[in-house]
C-alpha cells in the first residue's frame, strides 16, 4: 500500500535481507520485486529463503527463481512505466483508468501469487 503512495523501494542490494526476514510471507516479496522495472536475481537470494519455506511456496519460489538473468515480460514493463508516470498518485490515478477491475488491482501490485 504504502508503495502506491509514493514510498521509497528498497535498495536493490538490501533485497536479500528482505529475503531472508519475509521469505515466509511470499506476498511481501512478489509486491518488493515487482515494484522495479527490472532488479536482477542474484545467487545468494536463491540461500536467503530457508529449504522449508522454499517448499511450502514452491510454485512461487520457482517461479521468482526461474526469472534470473531474464528480461521481465512487456506487461510487467508497462506496469513500471505507468507507476512511474502517476508516481505518488498511483493510488488515486490508478482507479480512474477505463480497465477492468482484474487490471487495476495488477497496477497496484496486488500479489497473484506468483511472477512473472
Amino acid at each position: 500500500l504504502l508503495l502506491n503512495h509514493g514510498s521509497q523501494k528498497i535498495w536493490p542490494p538490501a533485497f536479500v535481507k528482505v529475503l531472508k526476514s519475509c521469505a515466509a510471507v511470499p506476498e511481501i516479496i512478489e509486491v518488493l520485486f515487482n515494484s522495479y522495472s527490472q532488479i536482477p536475481i542474484s545467487e545468494k537470494w536463491v540461500e536467503a529463503v530457508p529449504e522449508e519455506v522454499f517448499q511450502q511456496h514452491q510454485i512461487f519460489y520457482e517461479s521468482f527463481f526461474r526469472l534470473a538473468g531474464t528480461v521481465r515480460c512487456l506487461q510487467h514493463l508497462c506496469r513500471s512505466a505507468i507507476r512511474k508516470k502517476f508516481g505518488s498518485k498511483c493510488h488515486c490515478l490508478i482507479p480512474l483508468l477505463p480497465v477492468p477491475k482484474p487490471l487495476h488491482d495488477y497496477l497496484l501490485l496486488e500479489p497473484e501469487g506468483v511472477v512473472l
